[in-house]
């Protein structure tokens, strides 16, 4: 049976503020772009590290169908082909198991935490940091 919980997690190359309108090479914690796909509710996920902003959204594919871990990759790929350092997929059988999430993200060589969010999703925090929505997408 396929592991109901799953992360498609791209790392940037860069760091950014949506509220600055400002993009550079990551210096030390760059952005992120994240699919949580679980057994009731898909969400795309985006970091902007120099603030800490983050922008969440309920996703659905064509036609309202469930996202897939390939329509999340092709998605990536598209969209964020040229800053992509790496794409990474994480399986987890229970978000809220803390030593099997610690053991994921240190098979992933992963150093920040999985964070859960008020509508029931997760996202990957690079840096323990404190993310929350501080502006609105155009």
């Amino acid at each position: 049976m396929a592991n109901p919980f799953t992360l498609i997690l791209a790392i940037l190359t860069i760091e950014s503020s949506y509220l600055q309108e400002v993009e550079r090479p990551a210096k030390t914690v760059p952005d992120t772009v994240q699919f949580w796909l679980s057994p009731d509710s898909d969400w795309r996920i985006k970091t902007f590290a120099i603030d800490h902003d983050i922008h969440v959204h309920r996703s659905v594919g064509e036609s309202g169908a469930r996202l897939t871990t390939e329509f999340a990759q092709s998605n990536i790929k598209k969209t964020y082909g040229d800053v992509t350092a790496s794409v990474l997929i994480l399986e987890f059988t229970d978000p809220k198991n803390e030593s099997e999430v610690q053991r994921i993200l240190k098979d992933h060589k992963l150093a920040g935490r999985l964070e859960a969010v008020k509508d029931g999703h997760y996202f990957y925090n690079p840096d323990s940091g404190e993310y929350r929505t501080k502006s609105k997408p155009k």
